[in-house]
């Protein structure tokens, strides 16, 4: 066997990691390399981040676990963890000009809650570092097995 044609264990790994390295890589870079790749589904790009104003549950989703501020001019700053986002079907009958392709209601929970839930609802400054901050509408809903949480509905 010549020594080109000779496999070793570490040209078996860098071939495997190539190839990883490949796979790996976005459907539009591959696209240029030829062969099957070229076929693949392309994802629409994303033009800009979502905002308040146009955010879906698809896009409010990857949230889920962090941190909302939330501030009144009573209350003050609190801080409020998102627990949960379900989309809201609006179905054929949506306007075609509103911004916001798709509804979502957004639950809230954090123990600086009671304030709020005293209140019942209101509209309160949210903040968060990727949406941005504007002036919501929240509503205390009670759970079924006691206490509380915040509701964002946004259609």
């Amino acid at each position: 066997m010549s020594y080109f044609a000779k496999v070793t264990r570490r040209t078996l790994l860098a071939g495997q990691a190539a190839v990883a390295m490949i796979a790996a890589l976005p459907g539009t870079v591959r696209a240029g390399l030829g062969g099957e790749a070229a076929t693949a589904p392309q994802t629409a790009p994303v033009l800009s981040a979502p905002r308040w104003h146009n955010v879906t549950a698809v896009e409010m989703e990857p949230l889920v676990g962090e941190r909302f501020r939330l501030h009144s001019k009573v209350h003050g700053d609190l801080v409020l963890k998102l627990t949960a986002v379900d989309p809201v079907n609006s179905g054929p009958a949506r306007p075609a000009h509103l911004p916001r392709r798709a509804g979502l209601t957004a639950t809230f929970e954090g123990p600086d809650i009671a304030p709020i839930v005293d209140d019942g609802y209101g509209t309160y400054r949210v903040s968060h570092r990727r949406l941005g901050t504007a002036d919501l509408h929240l509503i205390a809903t009670p759970r079924r097995h006691g206490g509380h949480t915040l509701e964002l509905v946004l259609n």
